[in-house]
Formats: structure tokens, C-alpha cells, sequence
């Protein structure tokens, strides 16, 4: 019981790569791209998309132990698909488990 309460007395550190979001940008007459990058052990990648009511957006994550996040929405997914309100999404790519190496990952955005 000791332990149970220490653990849970002890703060959750999640540090954010970068201070700003990079924007996940599609080429003209495009409505899908993918994004690839090397998600840290201890911290997150952050993206942004910005949405228009009534869109449907699909969100796919591959590679060893990868999940992602839309902040206020979901948490902890390996593909999703949503209807978008007008705003600016948050997505959050990070390893699910912890290891010690980096792990690389692609992430498939389709805006419809």
C-alpha cells in the first residue's frame, strides 16, 4: 500500500518536443499527406490542423509503440476518425510505453 500511494505521489513529467506545434500543411488540390518524424522517449510531437464544421478527419499512426492524441477529444490511438468542428486541432505523436531509444513513426492525415 506504501508503494501504491508513493507511485502515485510522484509527479507525471511529459515534456512537448517544441514550444510551438509544426502545421501539418497539404499541397494544393490535396486532402491527405503524411507526416514522418523520430518521437523522443520522454516527450511528445506536436502538429496542428485547422478544420472547417462538418469535415471528416482521419488520423492514422504506424511504427513500433506509436499513438497519438487530439487534445480534448481522444487519447491514446493508433487510427481515428472524427467530424470536425471550425478550429484548429492539437495532435499529439508519442511513444505509448516508454523505452529507452527513439522510435520513428508516420502519421496519415486525410481532411475531407
Amino acid at each position: 500500500m506504501f508503494l501504491q500511494a508513493f507511485a502515485l505521489s510522484l509527479p507525471v513529467v511529459m515534456t512537448v518536443s517544441a514550444e510551438t506545434c509544426e502545421t501539418i500543411q497539404f499541397q494544393q488540390g490535396t486532402n491527405s499527406t503524411t507526416v514522418t518524424g523520430v518521437a523522443p522517449p520522454d516527450s511528445i510531437i506536436c502538429y496542428t490542423i485547422t478544420t472547417a464544421i462538418g469535415q471528416t478527419v482521419d488520423l492514422a499512426v504506424s511504427g513500433t509503440n506509436m499513438v497519438f492524441s487530439v487534445e480534448g477529444l481522444i487519447d491514446a490511438q493508433q487510427k481515428f476518425q472524427f467530424t470536425a468542428e471550425q478550429k484548429t486541432y492539437r495532435i499529439n505523436v508519442g511513444q505509448l510505453m516508454r523505452a529507452v531509444a527513439e522510435e520513428p513513426y508516420t502519421l496519415a492525415v486525410s481532411i475531407k
